[in-house]
């Protein structure tokens, strides 16, 4: 394959298992070896009858989409921004039926979804495994952007095109090791009802577990104490009283075995990633 200098890196998120349940869109715009634009949206879905959604995969709840734009609304967008460049996907099959299955819906025009690469045939490996292979901060995967930003980067790196600001180690192991992961012993006790001025958070009421890293929330303390203020009961260990787990980047692996056994024998564990609980955490500022 010839070397490609302009394209475009997109990643969609799904509700459901439906391809035209697109919720959240990322683009990565490459100019001349050179990520030069960005563009993230959420999106209302076209609904569907499937019961299940994926809202623990990516952390996007229906609530959070409900006044989003829809798919034709931000096509507009997506069509300028992609313009006559080819679209890279890390799957084809997946983010390229997606798109073509909302626009088909809606009949639209105006994206040549044909002229397309998929890193994961040139590669024959996950997204996780490229970004360890060519040294590549991930992000949050599952993020619509950051899962494009990476797919743009890995395809740079198989080009042989190094990013200045890629290959010198993982942002994520930084701030994994100097984050500060340890709670002082006040945070761990629970708040009477009357100190926590809102109670309309998942976390009011909730046994809370915290794991992982966060890019925007380094310091373990300080986010326990913010969630402590919505009403959470911070604990350290998952256990058949935890209610909601607060997942970062690489959360801990005894932790997730865990969460699967007890959901396995009905407990409910509700899953927070980063995105939703920066949109939380807004709110309960406001």
């Amino acid at each position: 394959m010839d070397k490609v200098l302009n394209f475009v890196a997109i990643d969609f998120e799904t509700m459901t298992a439906e391809r035209t349940s697109a919720c959240a869109v990322g683009m990565a715009k490459v100019v001349n070896h050179d990520i030069q634009q960005k563009f993230y949206s959420l999106i209302n879905p076209i609904p569907d009858n499937r019961e299940h959604n994926n809202s623990n995969i990516h952390g996007i709840t229906p609530e959070m989409v409900a006044l989003s734009p829809t798919f034709a609304q931000i096509f507009p967008i997506m069509a300028q921004f992609i313009g006559n460049f080819p679209i890279v996907c890390h799957n084809r099959g997946a983010d390229i039926n997606i798109l073509q299955r909302c626009m088909q819906y809606y009949g639209l025009q105006g994206i040549n979804t044909e002229n397309n690469i998929c890193t994961y045939e040139l590669t024959k490996m996950s997204l996780e495994d490229c970004c360890r292979y060519y040294h590549i901060n991930m992000g949050c995967h599952h993020d619509a952007l950051d899962d494009a930003i990476a797919c743009a980067e890995v395809l740079l790196a198989y080009q042989g095109d190094v990013m200045a600001d890629t290959f010198h180690g993982s942002i994520d192991k930084a701030i994994q090791q100097f984050a500060y992961k340890k709670y002082e012993h006040d945070t761990l006790v629970p708040l009477e009802d009357e100190k926590v001025s809102n109670q309309d958070t998942p976390f009011f009421h909730a046994s809370v577990v915290i794991t992982g890293t966060f890019r925007a929330y380094p310091n373990r303390n300080e986010l326990g104490k913010q969630l402590q203020a919505l009403g959470a009961n911070i604990n350290t260990a998952i256990t058949r009283k935890t209610t909601v787990v607060v997942m970062g980047n690489e959360a801990g692996p005894a932790k997730i075995k865990k969460i699967e056994e007890l959901r396995a024998k009905g407990h409910e564990i509700r899953l927070i990633y980063e995105e939703e609980l920066k949109q939380i955490l807004h709110y309960g500022e406001d």
